[in-house]
């Protein structure tokens, strides 16, 4: 025990630590040591084995110098440059740099990344990204979770998104980011409490990474289990469906705003952040930041430019000054009805308008739904209102049609939550049958009216527009017969009447088709034989509005019918109308004419063009429909038998209104999009080249895979173009039954192309376990180099340094090369790093230099110490200068908020002093203010404290992690 003093570096059970101190209690003494990836322990002396912590030298002396040489197993430098790679791979992640450019199987556009590093360069990454529909917000999100995880700060992490888009949210960050998400829904919820028990609080885990749906998420039951979870990331899609409207925030903003309050990290996305009113973008904003704007002041331009990053498809433009996305053309074809078709129209109206008349004053709104949706498959196809009308008079004639005992799926629709298609396609149909009735003669009435129905209907074989739409396509591939065609309908029923429309026409075995039913490995071999095949037709329900690119193959687009909602449209159009379309995109409306909502709907796509054209985003037009129920005034035209010039002018007077407060909103800078020119490419570029010095290139990582593979005892052999294969040493085994591992490459884009090739990332699994298996054994800690570009001899030493702030999150962390040579002990850094780099000459060496090396290494590293102390002390000043700038303004920004909303809550206060000085009591509302000011001065406090301790920068001891003996020749 004696030998043991404090600060004396030991092996404890083979594991490093550092000496606290030493003490007896009676007759057993006892050591308290810091063990490294432990922490601190006491154990007694006698009870474990305890080394001296053998240095770098250790091993070598005077004696054995002329033994040395390069190839020499002590000293090798194949390992020691094995052993300085890994190290540079293991702290890639925190120098700042862009880490996901080689991590993630996505072609990855500059202005995508230009997004990437404005996120991650800022003191919290908190974020509204508002890129416009089609500009990939997915992929952005993604990255920065990449960079996150790279920056161990995303253990846990919960994607909020509608119901319909967790699926795709699963597939996406599976199929580019080699991210599993876990589905929170109620199966999840109910195994983690017999797992954890039911008192267990589900939502907060560690090394948790979750995808669940608002509508889930925003029940009751879970509303204390939010408040006392915390996050790294989370993950908002859709935000502006989060957003809060008028007096009374909705459920779903009051689970957003918890969770947004209880992360660390928090990006919410949307295409459309702003209605046109302006409250809702303001809460969007402060969940990034509540203490941005006080809430009697106006958002600023320079507020919204720190949370928002924008850019809308007419503001990003190539190296040559082009736009990259082509104009599009929308156009209306308009389709007249035959008398038998007006009369079916008429008689089906009458119908509707009858039935949701009788629901309205019954209090029956599942039933006035049922109606809407009847009215909406009338004017898709006559294959599809005969479908509903037909089992609708199955539902009444079997009696199953109450309105008071609805599915879960059902309940959700009416409620308004986002379905996926499937779920919704059966919900719908479910509604679609209910009726109310107050006799069993009522019932008999509409059972006959639907059989007079069903009869009109199978009086029109084929309705008009299904044969100016097949006359169509035939025009098109006649006289171009290299286009291809995207059609697009609402419904699954009038799908299937297509296709039996044109089953017999030349080119019906061209047509693929996507509906709810086709899995996602299906979607994708039906995607990839669109884009690459011959086939030149794809037939598609709104399964296939999100999640599929045609960009490259396609440019035109037929709507067999207009979604009731112009929000569906643009994404439909999204599918075309892309990165990397290089024709002008055409889109041909099909619409009866004459009919009610044929005429709303060409004006409300007419409007949308023309506010596009004014404030050339889309995305901000539909972000102002929103919230507009299109259904409603449509079914309260019906209802009250007006005309649609009625309904039409309501909407434009209601569009008018939200677009001019729009347009004062662009006036200010306050939505407006940023633009992406050359000069933004440049700077990006700049980005992405520091980052591949730092992180390495595809030939970087493939030395290292390769050297490392075969330093232990494995082979890597070359098995085609951008192919290998590798037998694995018993260190990185795989189960392969006996055969090589692979095939596999380490080219991002040949993996991107083949889905069944692995891709050896600088992050992969494999990877990091090699990394792993170098530095955790002593091979490497020395080595020894001949290299012709060193005039004397001497020792580089690899330092790390790294970097904290006063939370404990690492700011900076890097391996700096000293060399310092023996004659005149003078550090060099840019030498060392070409030492590092360096591939030395086989041969041996000369015993005296060594000899001198060995003899005099301690002056040698004092000298080195000496520098990196300077090093150090420089880069810490750096980025000290740096934090207090990016505090400072956050700092700022804190006390005018705290100022005014302190200003606004005295305000009230002294206004009810004065009433209760007159004789009214006001003790309640009093003791209320000044419990809201009590709270406030907390919330002030622990934010200013929290940005003081991220000012602070904390240098820890820079530590030595292998050293070379460097020779001339």
């Amino acid at each position: 025990m004696a030998d043991l003093e404090p600060g004396d570096t030991i092996l404890l059970n083979e594991q490093p630590a550092e000496v606290i101190k030493t003490y007896s209690v009676g007759d057993l003494d006892y050591l308290r040591a810091y063990v490294e990836d432990v922490g601190v322990k006491t154990v007694c002396i006698g009870d474990v084995s305890i080394e001296p912590k053998r240095e770098q030298l250790g091993t070598l002396d005077t004696a054995t110098a002329g033994q040395l040489h390069p190839d020499h197993g002590a000293v090798s430098a194949e390992w020691f440059d094995l052993r300085s790679q890994a190290l540079q791979l293991q702290i890639a992640h925190e120098q700042g740099q862009l880490l996901s450019i080689s991590n993630s199987l996505v072609r990855l556009e500059p202005y995508q990344l230009a997004c990437v590093n404005w996120v991650m360069q800022k003191l919290r990454q908190r974020a509204l990204i508002a890129d416009d529909v089609g500009l990939g917000k997915t992929i952005e999100a993604g990255l920065v979770l990449k960079e996150l995880t790279a920056r161990n700060r995303a253990d846990r992490v919960l994607f909020v998104v509608p119901a319909h888009l967790q699926k795709k949210w699963v597939r996406d960050m599976d199929r580019f980011f080699d991210l599993s998400l876990t589905p929170g829904d109620r199966q999840w919820v109910e195994g983690e409490r017999r797992r954890l028990g039911e008192e267990a609080n589900v939502w907060n885990q560690d090394h948790q990474q979750m995808v669940t749906s608002m509508a889930f998420l925003r029940q009751e039951e879970f509303r204390d289990e939010l408040d006392n979870a915390f996050w790294d990331v989370v993950v908002v899609d859709e935000a502006h469906k989060a957003a809060k409207r008028g007096e009374s925030p909705s459920k779903t903003s009051k689970m957003v705003e918890r969770v947004a309050d209880n992360s660390d990290s928090l990006l919410l996305l949307s295409a459309t952040p702003h209605d046109g009113k302006g409250d809702a973008f303001r809460s969007l904003v402060e969940y990034i930041d509540p203490f941005l704007v006080a809430e009697d002041q106006e958002l600023s331009k320079e507020a919204v430019d720190r949370v928002m990053m924008r850019r809308g498809k007419q503001t990003i433009y190539d190296d040559n000054g082009e736009r990259i996305f082509p104009n599009r053309e929308v156009g209306t074809i308009p389709v007249e009805r035959t008398h038998e078709e007006r009369q079916f129209y008429q008689a089906v109206t009458e119908y509707v308008k009858h039935v949701y008349n009788r629901s309205e004053q019954l209090n029956e709104p599942a039933v006035g739904f049922a109606m809407a949706l009847m009215q909406k498959r009338l004017v898709s196809s006559i294959g599809a209102i005969k479908a509903t009308l037909s089992r609708r008079l199955a539902n009444l004639v079997d009696q199953q049609s109450t309105a008071t005992s609805l599915s879960e799926e059902a309940t959700a629709y009416l409620e308004g939550e986002d379905l996926d298609e499937e779920d919704k396609r059966k919900a719908e149909e479910e509604l679609a049958g209910l009726t109310i009735t107050e006799s069993d003669a009522q019932l008999e009435e509409e059972i006959e009216t639907l059989r007079d129905l069903v009869s009109l209907a199978e009086g029109i074989p084929v309705d008009s527009k299904a044969q100016k739409v097949r006359r169509y396509i035939q025009q098109l591939l006649e006289e171009n017969p290299n286009e291809k065609v995207l059609l697009f309908t609402e419904y699954r029923d009038t799908l299937d009447y297509i296709l039996d429309l044109v089953k017999d026409e030349p080119w019906a075995d061209e047509i693929l088709t996507i509906h709810g039913d086709v899995d996602k490995e299906d979607r994708a071999k039906i995607e990839d034989e669109f884009n690459h095949g011959q086939s030149r037709l794809l037939f598609a329900t709104d399964a296939a509005s999100e999640g599929i690119d045609l960009q490259h193959s396609c440019h035109i687009m037929v709507n067999y019918e207009l979604p009731w909602n112009p929000n569906r449209l643009e994404q439909r159009i999204g599918r075309l109308h892309r990165y990397g379309q290089d024709k002008e995109v055409k889109v041909w409306n099909f619409t009866f004419e004459d009919t009610r909502e044929g005429e709303i709907f060409e004006m409300l796509q007419d409007k949308v063009e023309t506010i596009r054209g004014k404030l050339g985003n889309t995305a901000d037009v539909l972000g102002m429909l929103d919230d507009i129920d299109v259904d409603s005034l449509i079914m309260e035209s019906i209802r009250n038998d007006e005309p649609a010039s009625a309904t039409k002018a309501e909407l434009e007077e209601l569009i008018d209104e939200r677009q001019r407060t729009l347009q004062e909103w662009y006036e200010r800078s306050l939505v407006d999009t940023s633009t992406f020119d050359q000069e933004s490419r440049e700077k990006i570029q700049e980005v992405m080249d520091q980052s591949e010095d730092v992180y390495g290139s595809e030939a970087d990582i493939r030395e290292f895979f390769e050297r490392g593979i075969g330093a232990l005892g494995g082979d890597v052999e070359k098995a085609g173009t951008n192919l290998f294969r590798a037998e694995l040493p018993d260190e990185l085994s795989r189960t392969t039954d006996g055969e090589p591992y692979g095939p596999f490459t380490f080219n991002r884009e040949f993996a991107m192309d083949h889905d069944d090739i692995e891709y050896i990332s600088p992050d992969a699994q494999l990877v990091q376990e090699l990394m792993e298996c170098v530095l955790d054994g002593e091979q490497g800690a020395v080595g020894l180099k001949m290299l012709p570009f060193v005039d004397d001899p001497g020792i580089t030493y690899n330092y790390r340094v790294r970097f904290e702030d006063g939370t404990g999150d690492v700011i900076r962390e890097e391996i700096l090369p000293v060399f310092v040579d023996a004659a005149h002990n003078d550090p060099q850094e840019r030498l060392g790093q070409r030492v590092v780099d360096g591939d030395s000459i086989k041969g041996s060496p000369e015993e005296a230099p060594i000899r001198v090396l060995l003899e005099n290494e301690g002056e040698m590293r004092s000298s080195a110490d000496r520098y990196i102390s300077q090093r150090v002390e420089s880069r810490r000043d750096e980025l000290q200068k740096r934090r207090r700038e990016e505090t400072q303004q956050e700092l700022a920004d804190l006390e005018a908020y705290a100022e005014s909303e302190r200003e606004r809550i005295e305000t009230f206060i002294a206004d009810y002093e004065r009433k209760a000085e007159a004789g009214t009591d006001m003790d309640i509302a009093i003791r209320r203010q000044r419990d809201r000011l009590s709270k406030l001065e907390d919330r002030i406090e622990r934010r200013r404290q929290e940005l003081q301790r991220k000012a602070q920068v904390i240098s820890l001891a820079p530590e030595i992690e292998n050293l070379c003996l460097t020779l001339s020749i």
